[in-house]
């Protein structure tokens, strides 16, 4: 039997905020499904099972998890859950797409200082919220982080997770629930990465505020980050590219004005952050 292909839902949710934020117009939600069809489509000629997981699945999943707990929250992931406490880590390349550890997300404080204020918070026990458990080992990690500063997981609510991640996760004194389980997966993947220019899309570059590495050719390792195969790499990245051009092109179109690279939730590596058009860079590397 195949392993499936899982992508995660999120670009609508993102590109709401950050429309409001930047006063543009969105397409109505049925744009979407549109081009998330055209998506799947593509994927299911790479991947004989393929999901896409809807953004209403896993955010009314997570908000039933949490309010079944009746603990307070600390969220690793806020596209999904708002919550008063997070603790935003992301991980870090350079410019050649090598990994560079972890740090914290653009625009939020220091690690050192996300820790200070949880600490202050008075939170003792609580449920982490996290968007996808894939392995587990991060997640270990900030639980043991937090137990150092006197904060214990009995909890942890995940969209979706993987069953490596939730078994190591899983223990005597503490519990896993996930909206969606998988026991294996070809990849686990959020939907951002694939649609440079929305916010959180890529990894971050190291050294930089807001600089994205999107999961495609020109710019990040389709094949490394994303188990997308060699002999496809080049199309895929060249479709990805097509659909984040229609999906900008309709927010200008709604919006009566264009979309710059300084304008865009994250900044991407190697294109203009000025004034420059958006889509007519994407265009130039088509």
């Amino acid at each position: 039997m195949e392993k499936p292909y899982v992508v995660s839902a999120d670009i609508y949710l993102l590109m709401k905020k950050w429309a409001m934020q930047n006063s543009f117009v969105l397409p109505k939600e049925e744009f979407f499904r549109q081009l998330r069809k055209e998506f799947s489509n593509h994927m299911s000629r790479v991947f004989s099972d393929f999901e896409l997981i809807s953004e209403d699945e896993i955010s009314n999943g997570i908000n039933r998890i949490v309010t079944e707990s009746g603990l307070p929250t600390i969220s690793l992931d806020r596209v999904y859950f708002e919550s008063e406490l997070n603790f935003e880590i992301s991980r870090l390349v350079n410019k050649d797409g090598e990994d560079r550890g972890l740090g914290r997300r653009a625009g939020t404080p220091s690690l050192a200082q996300q820790i200070r204020k949880l600490r202050a918070s008075g939170a003792r026990e609580v449920v982490i919220v996290d968007d996808v458990v894939f392995e587990g080992v991060l997640l270990e990690r900030i639980i043991e982080l937090f137990s150092r500063i006197n904060i214990y997981v009995p909890l942890v609510c995940a969209g979706i997770g993987i069953a490596k991640g939730i078994n190591r996760i899983n223990g005597a004194k503490r519990e896993i629930r996930c909206v969606c389980a998988y026991d294996e997966v070809v990849d686990e993947v959020c939907e951002r990465d694939f649609y440079p220019g929305v916010p959180l899309s890529g990894r971050l570059l190291v050294g930089n505020d807001n600089i994205g590495v999107p999961y495609l050719l020109p710019f990040g390792k389709p094949k490394k980050w994303a188990s997308i195969p060699s002999k496809h790499a080049k199309t895929f990245s060249k479709f990805c590219l097509h659909q984040t051009i229609t999906l900008f092109d309709e927010i200008e179109r709604r919006s009566g004005k264009y979309i710059s690279c300084q304008d865009l939730g994250r900044k991407i590596i190697g294109l203009p952050m000025d004034e420059t058009r958006y889509t007519d860079a994407l265009r130039k590397i088509l």
